[in-house]
């Protein structure tokens, strides 16, 4: 049997495999193209907002007025209803009406014009973990701008100088500028790093259950044999058409993000449509790695989830990699979706220089490489199969 023979029956194979079974269909390309329009689109207003809150106001008085008209004009919270009660507000946050609600007690006003401090309180629910942020922004924003009108407003009774009591409390005028999303605008960081982390995952969750299942039902001799014996074109035809849909989905995903919901692309679009395929690639040679190393169906499935699920948070979108501890960021450099954030960062957010992303691309490259010398141990595995449940 000629190579190509061997190449064509094995792909042939492959190809088989993923039209027999649904599953395939549903995860390779529903769900990285669905799973990235909704997060685009859950976030194509710049952030999420207008969390329902409640207010409760019991001093009724111009100055809590004052207040509830301030915080209705916050973007992150949208003021429902107002509760004459603190039981009542209390009631309709357990019973999911809203998130959190804002408290003004009887005395504000008095106590302010006398000089005394008053108590200004906010309930959030953090079960809900981003609208719970945005209302503790908007609730703490309002309780320093009351603090400073109250202060204010002392101090002006007392004779003091409207233009030294602004000085007085703000005495540094602060001007912020954010550099390469100066819209503060969430979908262009959240998106760049949670959909492809998101599409790794799959990549991964396939790859480990395409040769895995072969393992599981023994097949793996036959795999093997349909391939001249050669692992390397049993893995080749096997992950072939795997990796051209994955291609196809990949590119569909960026079309989406850069053209349909128009990210930013400050770069040759050409840079980031080649670091598209480096991070299919890569993301399949990690779980062959995996699988190759630990040739068993489920704990390779098991450590490739793991491995999905902890690159939320450790390929270095939330938290900096500079500010985890020491071992913890060694270990993000064997993360393919840190890199292709980086390369995400440096040509479509920042525009630089193709140079400056060199050895980015070449780490992609380099995970590649790395599961072609574990492939006798997985041909091991294959051609003298013990199944462990």
């Amino acid at each position: 049997m000629t190579l190509w023979q061997c190449i064509w029956k094995t792909i042939l194979r492959g190809r088989v495999a993923l039209v027999r079974r649904r599953i395939y269909l549903i995860m390779m390309v529903m769900a990285p193209i669905i799973g990235a329009w909704f997060l685009l689109d859950l976030m194509s207003g710049g952030s999420a907002g207008h969390a329902p809150v409640g207010i409760v106001d019991l001093d009724n008085s111009a100055m809590s007025r004052q207040l509830t008209r301030t915080l209705s004009a916050f973007e992150q919270v949208e003021v429902k209803r107002h509760y004459p009660t603190f039981q009542e507000a209390r009631d309709a946050v357990q019973r999911g009406e809203i998130l959190g609600f804002f408290y003004i007690p009887a005395d504000l006003s008095d106590k302010a014009l006398s000089g005394q401090k008053p108590t200004l309180s906010y309930y959030i629910n953090y079960a809900y973990y981003a609208p719970a942020s945005m209302q503790f922004k908007g609730f703490k924003t309002i309780t320093l701008l009351a603090n400073g009108a109250i202060v204010s407003n002392v101090m002006t009774q007392l004779g003091a100088d409207p233009h030294s009591v602004s000085a007085t409390l703000q005495p540094i005028v602060t001007q912020a500028h954010p550099l390469g999303n100066p819209w503060i605008n969430y979908n262009y960081y959240l998106s760049v790093s949670f959909i492809p982390t998101l599409f790794a995952l799959i990549i991964f969750l396939i790859t480990t259950f395409t040769i895995g299942i072969e393992l599981k039902y023994g097949s793996c001799r036959d795999w093997v044999e349909k391939a001249g014996g050669s692992m390397g074109l049993a893995i080749t035809g096997k992950l072939v058409p795997q990796t051209l849909i994955f291609f196809v989905v990949g590119w569909t995903i960026q079309w989406l993000m850069y053209r349909v919901y128009h990210l930013p692309l400050n770069c040759n679009h050409w840079h980031m449509i080649l670091a598209m395929p480096l991070f299919v690639l890569a993301n399949q040679a990690f779980a062959l790695t995996v699988i190759s190393l630990v040739p068993n169906f489920r704990y390779a499935t098991t450590i490739c989830s793991l491995v999905g699920v902890l690159s939320f948070s450790l390929g270095g979108f939330s938290l900096p990699v500079e500010a985890m501890y020491p071992w913890l960021s060694k270990l993000c450099l064997l993360l393919p979706t840190r890199y292709y954030f980086l390369i995400s960062v440096d040509q479509a957010l920042n525009g630089l220089p193709f140079y400056y992303s060199r050895w980015y691309y070449a780490a992609l490259c380099i995970f590649t490489v790395v599961p072609w010398t574990l492939t006798w141990r997985l041909k091991r595995e294959c051609l003298n199969p013990v199944y462990v449940p």
